[in-house]
């Protein structure tokens, strides 16, 4: 099981020095996802570049931002974790030569994602420490079921066609994950866990993330 770290919302002090130690100690997926300072939702282009200036070149192939394969291009990072819808139907070659996750918002939408996507974010699995209001969340139960879902349509379509009506990405679970609750993410079949708040919201996130690291 992979590892993901998100990065905090917003700026702050320690932040390059944290990411550059947990990079040193093994951290190989890294989602870039930011607040404008404007108030928007997502950094702009040339704040997220502003950002990566921070951190060493070699960095980049670490780093998905949160965007489009576009963005993803132009800021020569591994990839990009975009929204699901906006990556089904006709879609420009060019984003197809990009490694892409999609955002599920829901875990139908892991049905319709094209073989040519990368992964697939699930969740919130559990409630998100990262939220300042309760929001609805997937629970384990609901993700396995629908995992042995699509794998048993799969397993179908393998064996009446000879080949596989769609493709599962790499699934990767996210939403209030921890070390506090390892064992019960370990439950699903899933290929990795993305974390934001058990990690940031300790007062040393690279202690954290070593622990949740062996954990794993």
């Amino acid at each position: 099981m992979r590892l993901w770290i998100t990065t905090a919302p917003d700026d702050f002090s320690a932040e390059f020095d944290d990411i550059e130690q947990m990079f040193s100690r093994g951290l190989s997926r890294l989602i870039l996802q930011k607040r404008s300072r404007t108030g928007a939702p997502y950094a702009t282009e040339s704040e997220y570049e502003r950002w990566l200036m921070a951190l060493p070149m070699e960095c980049r192939d670490r780093i998905w931002v949160r965007g489009t394969p576009d963005l993803a291009e132009r800021l020569d990072v591994r990839g990009c974790v975009a929204e699901a819808t906006s990556l089904l139907g006709d879609v420009p070659e060019s984003w197809k030569r990009v490694n892409c996750i999609a955002f599920c918002r829901n875990l139908e939408q892991l049905e319709m994602l094209p073989e040519w996507v990368a992964g697939a974010l699930v969740g919130p699995v559990f409630q998100p420490q990262s939220v300042y209001e309760p929001v609805q969340v997937l629970g384990v139960g609901k993700v396995v079921d629908k995992l042995i879902a699509c794998s048993s349509t799969r397993d179908s379509s393998n064996s009446e066609q000879g080949t596989s009506a769609f493709k599962i990405p790499q699934v990767i679970a996210f939403g209030g994950i921890d070390h506090e609750n390892l064992d019960e993410i370990k439950k699903l079949p899933v290929q990795g866990v993305s974390v934001l708040g058990g990690i940031w919201n300790y007062a040393d996130p690279v202690n954290a993330f070593i622990k949740l690291s062996r954990a794993i």
